[in-house]
């Protein structure tokens, strides 16, 4: 979808959108440390515990906020009925998605999500879904152990992001899917990115995107990233990725990517 598909006014709402996420992420952030100080009495903690209470602020604005994204939430559902057999979701957040890996297909779902401010609505809504085990530390996971790895708006915070996608890529076994619904960088070279849109990324990095959004980087080349962990094997055995929104600060690749050695 590229801005031949956007009215102007869609346009340029979708260029302060993220302004507004913004916005709201800062105020919690604010909220957070002066409870922690004039409430909690921990005075010096802004300074010395920096990490925990972004990580608060940030699991608390996501309870708020992830029920009411639009646009990209549409790809989801298609995509996650591909789901089969033993199947890792990274970076589930609250659970909003475990509905929808529901099928008889799915032996079993486990769940893997960095923010720690976010586990306690998420241990809650595994135990309403079902769902047997939450992992925190996939490091500790043996190689080839997953039939479908679900990557949705997660690897825009993860700390490396290629070396995260290659671990991933080890995880899945012969024939494994790794489905992936991710916002990326605009794609303004080709015709259908936008210089503007790039630019609006990098004004909303410059007023501190990432330090309230969880880690959450606008301009990482996932695509790329994608393609690339599975060189050492001589490539994916498919590669499915659609380009989404490429006009806007928020362009999204969604699709299947899928390893080889499967039974045919």
């Amino acid at each position: 979808m590229s801005a031949k598909d956007l009215t102007t006014r869609e346009w340029i709402n979708a260029l302060i959108e993220p302004g507004h996420l913004l916005v709201w992420a800062l105020r919690y952030y604010v909220k957070v440390n002066l409870e922690t100080v004039f409430c909690k009495g921990q005075i010096f903690a802004p300074l010395l515990h920096q990490s925990r209470l972004r990580d608060e602020a940030f699991g608390k604005f996501w309870v708020a906020f992830s029920n009411q994204i639009t646009r990209s939430s549409d790809l989801i559902p298609v995509l996650l009925s591909r789901a089969s057999g033993t199947v890792l979701d990274v970076g589930p957040g609250t659970g909003t998605q475990m509905p929808l890996l529901r099928s008889p297909a799915i032996k079993t779902i486990y769940g893997a999500e960095p923010c720690h401010g976010l586990h306690a609505e998420l241990r809650a809504s595994a135990t309403s879904q079902d769902v047997p085990s939450i992992l925190e530390n996939l490091s500790t996971t043996k190689e080839g152990v997953f039939d479908t790895i679900v990557c949705v708006r997660v690897l825009c915070s993860v700390p490396d992001m290629r070396r995260t996608v290659q671990d991933l890529y080890t995880l899945l076994r012969p024939g494994g899917k790794m489905l992936v619904v991710e916002h990326v960088v605009n794609p303004w070279r080709t015709p259908k990115g936008s210089v503007i849109a790039r630019v609006v990324q990098a004004l909303y990095g410059f007023l501190g995107w990432s330090w309230y959004m969880g880690n959450c980087c606008m301009n990482r080349d996932t695509t790329s990233a994608l393609k690339h962990a599975a060189d050492r094997d001589g490539g994916w055995e498919s590669v499915e990725l659609d380009s989404w929104f490429e006009s806007t600060p928020m362009p999204y690749v969604a699709g299947i990517l899928t390893k080889k050695g499967g039974v045919n």
